[in-house]
């Protein structure tokens, strides 16, 4: 080992940054009022039918600039951080488990726009319609169509919060009984 590497060591930082930090808890809030207010549409009276699908749709936008800010900051290394490498399953299991997550994540969002869109229904978000970038035929398809396309998105959205109920207990597995400070990565 050189110097310079015994240096990089000692000054590894123990914490994802405020950013990384910010970005994760953001969109898991996000994430979880999103699912709850999908579930709720379908189950409430009519009047409410159409302020929930509101904020739905503009909380839905919101995720979507935050998903794309992260996985921005993903790949110009801004969660970039050293730590002691785990268990060697453990070590290829968690990146496989965040990739997951991004994948559903990205397709829960396209498809939440698709859904819409199919619709012939612009993106409402925060009171500013968002077209659909497709022309037609593509901009309205077939009942059926918008149909599974609404119906995936949902099963997508219970996969991710299967997915994360996952990950949350492995973070607790990794706090209560590894103790190897994995989750205080994540907190203050």
């Amino acid at each position: 080992m050189s110097g310079f590497e015994v240096i990089d060591a000692v000054r590894a930082p123990v914490r994802y940054g405020a950013e990384t930090r910010w970005l994760h808890w953001s969109c898991a809030v996000l994430i979880l009022a999103q699912f709850v207010l999908g579930e709720l549409m379908h189950r409430v009276p009519h009047a409410w039918h159409g302020p929930i699908v509101s904020v739905h749709l503009s909380l839905g936008v919101l995720l979507a600039a935050l998903f794309v800010a992260r996985v921005a900051w993903r790949l110009t290394g801004g969660r970039a951080i050293r730590f002691a490498a785990g268990p060697a399953r453990g070590a290829r299991l968690a990146p496989l488990v965040h990739g997951g997550l991004y994948v559903l994540l990205g397709g829960v969002i396209a498809l939440g726009y698709l859904a819409c869109w199919s619709a012939g229904r612009p993106v409402v978000a925060f009171g500013v319609p968002i077209a659909s970038p497709f022309a037609p035929p593509f901009a309205l398809m077939s009942p059926v169509a918008h149909q599974r396309l609404g119906s995936l998105h949902g099963w997508l959205a219970w996969a991710i919060i299967i997915a994360a109920l996952g990950h949350a207990a492995a973070a607790l597995y990794h706090a209560l009984v590894l103790r190897d400070g994995v989750l205080r990565r994540m907190w203050r």
